[in-house]
């Protein structure tokens, strides 16, 4: 009798582990078919993220590489264009240009421009300063010499604010100049009182440089502006 009970409790026992290792080999094999079913949805995440964020890379340095400046022809057909100042050339193919601001008598510049790919890289205006006399003389002339050179001395921070503030605008292809770095810059080059004196200025990657110089005649305030 006491046998035969042994023997069924080693059945039953027997039953209880075949049971559960049953049950541990389904939850285990479960777990790996959950695991197995996630893994792809996780690769996906990471070749969206990955493509992402190359397509993000592509696109800067394409942003990067793309000139600031506008095309040659669409600078000059401006200058040809503008109504704030008039703009002669000075030769074919020399890159030069004569300013006018004004009249009676007009302020006058000059204008030179480099190019970097056909597009615009940089511009060069020289403003020639007005010499004043001392007086105004004797004669009819020495007087309306003087007047002209006092009128040139008032309308001057006019003039270089109303060239600046027109050509370096049109030359950004961005158009990621802002209005109040010209006017900042121009202020500052004006405030430039003697030969050597010198101001440099970047702002959002356009570098900006003023400087007073001795001309062959008279003083001259030279800005130069960097888009590359």
């Amino acid at each position: 009798m006491k046998q035969a009970l042994r023997r069924e409790l080693t059945n039953i026992v027997f039953l209880v582990l075949i049971v559960a290792a049953a049950v541990v080999i389904y939850l285990l094999s479960r777990a790996e078919t959950t695991e197995t079913a996630e893994q792809p949805t996780q690769t996906a995440a990471v070749v969206a993220a990955e493509e992402e964020q190359a397509e993000a890379s592509t696109q800067a340095a394409a942003e990067k590489n793309t000139p600031r400046g506008v095309p040659e022809a669409v600078f000059l057909t401006h200058l040809a264009t503008c109504e704030n100042f008039t703009a002669t050339e000075e030769g074919h193919n020399k890159r030069t240009y004569a300013l006018a601001f004004g009249d009676s008598p007009p302020v006058e510049a000059s204008l030179q421009y480099e190019l970097q790919d056909g597009c615009i890289s940089s511009l060069e205006i020289t403003f020639p300063l007005p010499v004043v006399p001392k007086d105004k003389g004797k004669t009819k002339i020495d007087a309306y010499l003087y007047e002209s050179a006092q009128k040139l001395v008032r309308i001057h921070g006019d003039a270089v604010l109303a060239i600046l503030g027109d050509a370096l605008p049109a030359s950004d292809a961005k158009d990621e100049l802002q209005n109040v770095s010209v006017r900042f810059w121009v202020e500052e080059a004006l405030l430039l009182k003697k030969t050597g004196d010198k101001f440099e200025d970047t702002q959002g990657g356009y570098h900006f440089l003023a400087y007073r110089s001795q001309g062959d005649v008279a003083q001259e305030l030279i800005c130069v502006f960097y888009l590359s």
